[in-house]
């Protein structure tokens, strides 16, 4: 068999393994939190703490920090980040509860961009009897497009987050520089001593652009969502210490060359969707059809899609649309009780 041959039977078999089909069931949403200044709010990122009757969200743009409680309404402000800058793919983008929440000390993870000097911040916002106290964990490079975000502890206890190249795609595979990756670090920022790579915080390399992942609470891997050029989007099946290939030499169609030993993303998408949040159903009350299956959202098409993996979940086997919104999906969270819940510019919902 040539090796044109088999390219395009794989191609096909992709093809027809991910045709999107609507599922058998609809699925609604119930909108639980909303926007008091819709002009300046879009909601990027939201968590909830760790007893689920809480969630903490950013407005984008006002840099302002705000506490819902769910069983009664209340909505009120918790902090302020001054100084964010607001063009482009600005703002605050991110946001984490420390895992121990619930000890006493309220400690808040944010991750900003900064107008004046432009640059991308990680921040550890506590507080105390003594007021709010700022800490800053990390430092990365920043411009209007390309800063990635998404923050979230992961299962071993870490802070993980995606970054973009902000434009510039050789420092996507410069392993020291820490755009173009996915970090993994302490609660303080210091690189955990069993990182993939000897130096630098990277846990991945060779990243473009995300603004979402998620764990897969039956094995612990991370999936992320991946905005490409022109040409393709991406979800990837993240593993420690490997390269998915965007740098300096990427180009449509070869975006996941770039690098020694690239991996090939799970699932390319092609046209454009600019694929946002990611979130796993666990039990999350959607149906034994969806059970299991990763869930991501569009910007530029307004969906939230389900992808079904295969037995050793380490590859996805189908596509379907879950629900079609009118405005843009921004993060998908699952709360502590597996429900999943989502973002847009001027509220939260939940999936129903």
């Amino acid at each position: 068999m040539t090796r044109r041959l088999l390219a395009l039977l794989l191609v096909a078999t992709s093809l027809f393994a991910l045709q999107p089909v609507e599922p058998a069931a609809a699925v609604g949403r119930a909108r639980v939190v909303a926007c008091k200044k819709p002009k300046v709010c879009w909601i990027t990122a939201f968590t909830f703490t760790p007893a689920g009757d809480e969630i903490f969200y950013v407005e984008r743009f006002s840099g302002e920090i705000r506490r819902a409680i769910l069983a009664t309404g209340s909505d009120t402000r918790w902090a302020k980040i001054k100084d964010v800058a607001r063009v482009g793919e600005q703002g605050v983008l991110g946001i984490a509860l420390d895992p121990q929440w619930e000890s006493g000390e309220e400690r808040v993870f944010v991750y900003y961009t900064e107008r004046s000097p432009e640059r991308n911040r990680i921040v550890r916002l506590s507080k105390g009897a003594g007021g709010l106290e700022r800490t800053v964990l990390a430092t990365i490079p920043a411009t209007t497009f390309h800063d990635g975000g998404t923050i979230h502890f992961g299962p071993d206890g870490k802070l993980y987050a995606v970054t973009g190249d902000a434009g510039v795609p050789s420092r996507s595979q410069r392993v020291r520089n820490p755009a173009g990756k996915v970090l993994r670090m302490e609660e303080d920022g210091s690189r955990p001593s069993d990182n993939p790579f000897a130096k630098g915080r990277a846990f991945s390399i060779g990243h473009r652009n995300s603004f979402g992942f998620a764990f897969d609470p039956q094995t612990g891997r991370l999936w992320q969502t991946e905005n490409g050029p022109t040409c393709d989007d991406e979800i990837n099946l993240v593993l420690p210490g490997r390269n998915y290939g965007w740098g300096g030499s990427s180009a449509c169609p070869r975006t996941s060359e770039s690098g020694p030993k690239p991996v090939q993303p799970e699932v390319r998408i092609n046209p454009q969707t600019a694929p946002t949040g990611a979130a796993f159903c666990n039990a999350c009350g959607l149906g034994a059809e969806v059970d299991g299956d990763l869930l991501y959202g569009t910007y530029l098409t307004k969906k939230i899609h389900a992808l079904d993996l295969n037995a050793d979940r380490d590859a996805v086997t189908g596509r379907r649309v879950l629900l079609s919104h009118p405005r843009a999906v921004l993060a998908l969270e699952a709360a502590p009780d597996g429900v999943v819940y989502f973002s847009d510019l001027r509220a939260i919902y939940r999936l129903v």
